[in-house]
């Protein structure tokens, strides 16, 4: 299994440790960059729950998270009792990682436990572990090690949303997605606050951030094709339509040659976009040469003109030197009819 940011036990180990935790942290500074997302997960749980108390004295106090955490058990978990997240940011996934991923497990095992969450349905939503459970359903495997936890819909969500955004490697749309749902349920009210929550620098929540102003007929597009516009991508499109506002039904159509084309680069894509606006070549037909006729009505000579140049094709049969001496004959006449205006001289500079 691949590893990324953070691994499957460090994130398991720590969230359990965070729950179980009553101390709150030391708030963070954001004069530095953010290392990870385990310390504003910690304040940003017991900020959940703490919104979530009711005042009432008359009321039982709520248990609190690490109560909740202290039930935490790992049992082996049916597949067909467990269900995705709805917090999931992933939209898509590759068949191919996915059946690899299935043959590590068949030739390893399991080497750590996915985690979920119990339903009042009796059945085990995904905190972590979503590719593992396919791979398993892929291979034939019937269950799984789980580390089963009780949370609140609004703990689990932002469990899920940390969790995967730090360790599975996501489009730039689908880090959009978790970074949006963070804003919207209230975990945090800033772009820099973001960045704290994922342990993630602020440039990069607001590059993700901006795909989200691409016209709604991209949005649908990347909700079906996740990994097909990058926010540099975003960034050429928005300068093209903001270049040719009046164009953007073309602009919209031309950016589906990424769907074929995934690997292209900026360049090549502001290329593509820009190709409708580019000024046609006007096409001038040449005009029709001129024929000149021997005494029987046969062509002798076909005179081309174009400017202010004269082009004399003289056909087969006719005498080329005895023509061109008529010719310059013929000119010489016509000059001295003429009066031409004298050229002037160009200066001297060095005179």
């Amino acid at each position: 299994m691949t590893k990324h940011q953070q691994s499957e036990a460090d994130f398991n180990a720590s969230l359990a440790e965070r729950l179980r935790s009553t101390p709150r942290a030391a708030p963070m500074h954001m004069n530095d960059l953010p290392s990870g997302p385990s310390k504003s997960l910690t304040d940003l749980l017991s900020d959940n729950q703490d919104q979530e108390r009711q005042p009432a004295t008359d009321e039982p106090a709520r248990p609190s998270i690490a109560d909740q955490a202290g039930a935490t058990t790992t049992r082996r978990v049916p597949l067909h009792l467990i269900v995705d997240s709805p917090y999931q940011p992933r939209k898509k996934y590759d068949e191919t990682e996915l059946q690899l991923l299935g043959e590590t497990l068949k030739g390893r095992g399991q080497d750590e436990p996915i985690t979920v969450r119990v339903l009042d349905s009796g059945k085990f939503e995904l905190i972590a572990g979503h590719r593992r459970v396919r791979a398993a359903r892929l291979i034939g495997w019937s269950e799984l090690d789980a580390r089963v936890m009780h949370l609140s819909d609004r703990d689990a969500c932002l469990a899920t949303l940390v969790h995967n955004e730090s360790n599975v490697k996501l489009s730039d749309y689908e880090r959009g997605l978790a970074y949006q749902t963070a804003l919207k349920e209230g975990y945090a009210s800033t772009q820099s606050a973001v960045a704290t929550v994922f342990g993630c620098t602020q440039a990069r929540v607001s590059q993700c951030l901006s795909l989200f102003d691409l016209p709604q007929p991209l949005l649908d597009l990347m909700a079906k094709y996740p990994e097909l516009i990058t926010y540099r991508k975003a960034r050429v499109i928005k300068e093209v339509l903001a270049k040719h506002p009046e164009g953007q039904e073309a602009i919209l159509r031309a950016v589906e040659v990424l769907i074929d084309k995934p690997q292209m680069d900026q360049s090549e894509l502001r290329a593509v976009l820009l190709k409708p606006f580019e000024a046609k070549r006007v096409r001038t037909k040449s005009p029709t040469p001129r024929t000149i006729i021997d005494r029987n009505g046969e062509s002798a000579f076909r005179v081309h003109v174009k400017a202010r140049d004269i082009l004399i094709q003289v056909e087969d049969g006719v005498d080329v030197e005895l023509a061109l001496e008529r010719a310059m004959a013929a000119l010489r006449e016509f000059a001295v009819t003429l009066e031409v205006p004298k050229k002037q001289k160009a200066n001297n500079p060095a005179g």
